[in-house]
């Protein structure tokens, strides 16, 4: 796919450090990690749609479907936006854990001091 906001997409992926990348996926697929093979996949690959639907797109948020292991985006017009608002959504939406990766951080004292979570976007 040759769209710009596809291709920032994987650019902003590629810059994230590995606890982003772990909030990326908990974000998307309610997990902080990949599986260790690919049969624990169980068919599921990563869907990303962009979607016009979203007007003005610079004032929605991304969407995931943790289910699906989809994510739904706006039509953002700047890298620089698209990077804004995935990072907020990563770092804020935390209602999805079947890893138990944020009651486990949060048992042993990491993130003291933060906002509660916020349900965002996820569904």
């Amino acid at each position: 796919y040759n769209s710009p906001l596809v291709q920032w997409f994987w650019e902003i992926l590629e810059t994230f450090s590995p606890s982003e990348r772990s909030l990326f996926l908990r974000f998307v697929w309610g997990r902080t990690r990949l599986p260790r093979n690919i049969a624990d996949f169980r068919g599921r690959d990563f869907v990303l749609q962009v979607l016009d639907k979203y007007q003005p797109p610079d004032h929605y948020m991304p969407e995931s479907y943790t289910c699906f292991f989809l994510l739904k985006m706006p039509r953002y017009s700047s890298k620089e936006i698209l990077t804004e608002k995935l990072r907020y959504a990563i770092n804020f939406c935390k209602s999805i854990d079947t890893d138990d990766y944020a009651r486990i951080t949060r048992d042993e004292g990491i993130g003291e001091g933060e906002d509660s979570d916020i349900e965002l976007g996820s569904q």
